[in-house]
């Protein structure tokens, strides 16, 4: 089993993103932290924000050879908090240099749950900040939870390709 940490970054803590995560994993012990539970800012310039959850999250991160990150497609891209986890890595090129050189090697994958058309373009900003950072990318299962039938026939596939990475 690959040692994965899970980053779920959506409005609702119970909603299609977590339960495309569950039927992902299982019952497998993988942890997952809720990004809406913490307190993390956006960038600051001036770092005015290095005290809040964002080093400490990171420092558990780093303790995984995987990282996943889950979120709804909002508005064709990810979600604000997982946009705010991103933006922050700045924070690991300025202050926490030490932490930030331990994300090289490390692997990200992404679980996107969306309801209505695949979001074309989606993984590009994700696939250059995984090269810039030395982090390899490993892709994007999308997961559809509209009405569509032909979208929904491609999530069985989706989440086999999922549970390869993770698991």
């Amino acid at each position: 089993m690959t040692n994965s940490i899970i980053l779920l970054g959506s409005s609702n803590s119970f909603g299609q993103t977590r339960k495309a995560i569950d039927i992902i994993i299982g019952n497998k012990d993988i942890p997952i932290i809720d990004l809406k539970t913490l307190d993390i800012s956006p960038y600051d310039y001036n770092h005015n924000n290095k005290d809040d959850d964002y080093f400490p999250l990171m420092k558990k991160v780093i303790e995984h050879d995987l990282i996943v990150l889950a979120t709804p497609v909002y508005w064709y891209s990810v979600s604000s908090f997982i946009k705010t986890f991103i933006d922050r890595l700045s924070d690991l090129l300025e202050i926490q240099k030490d932490l930030g050189r331990k994300l090289r090697g490390k692997k990200l994958f992404v679980i996107a749950s969306f309801s209505t058309s695949l979001p074309e373009f989606f993984e590009k900003p994700i696939e250059l900040t995984c090269e810039y950072m030395g982090i390899k990318y490993q892709g994007c299962s999308f997961i559809y939870n509209g009405e569509d039938l032909n979208l929904q026939q491609n999530n069985k596939a989706e989440i086999i390709k999922a549970k390869e990475i993770i698991l």
